[in-house]
């Protein structure tokens, strides 16, 4: 767990002196995923529809994204990508692999291909777990409840 926190505070870091502004981090799903209504997309990427509205406008007025009719829904439109658009995210992998390249210099390929299945075997779990409702523990039976039972040797030292 400490390496995951201490990890995940690299990669906020990481974001934070980025010189991408979070607005472009929607190109992404856009890329993937094609031209889609802005609940759509904010609902991809877990925020609400006014923060995603307000990105979605910055990317419209950089010229990274346009809006076009939602054929299914002529009130409606859709956000998609421009050219320009599709070539921030070249730039910005290009930037990301350029910064991996550099981390991983001294690794060997055996290395990066076991670490790289093994985040991805993580990031399965972990997201397992998280999409997963936990069951909650048993209640205690009244006894218990009332009354407190000493430890045993093997909990306390665990």
């Amino acid at each position: 767990m400490e390496e995951f926190s201490s990890l995940m505070r690299v990669v906020h870091l990481y974001k934070a002196q980025s010189t991408q502004r979070s607005a472009r981090s929607l190109l992404f799903p856009l890329g993937h995923h094609g031209p889609m209504r802005t609940t759509a997309l904010a609902e991809l990427v877990h925020t609400d529809t006014s923060t995603t509205s307000r990105q979605v406008a910055e990317l419209v007025a950089d010229g990274l994204a346009e809006r076009t009719g939602d054929p299914a829904d002529r009130r409606a439109s859709l956000v998609g990508l421009t050219a320009a658009g599709r070539a921030a995210i070249a730039a910005m992998r290009a930037e990301r692999a350029d910064q991996f390249a550099v981390a991983l210099a001294d690794w060997s390929p055996q290395e990066i291909s076991a670490f790289a299945g093994d985040v991805r075997r993580f990031h399965q779990a972990l997201a397992a777990a998280v999409l997963t409702p936990c069951a909650a523990p048993p209640a205690p039976a009244a006894s218990e409840a009332t009354t407190p039972q000493p430890r045993s040797q093997s909990t306390q030292e665990s």
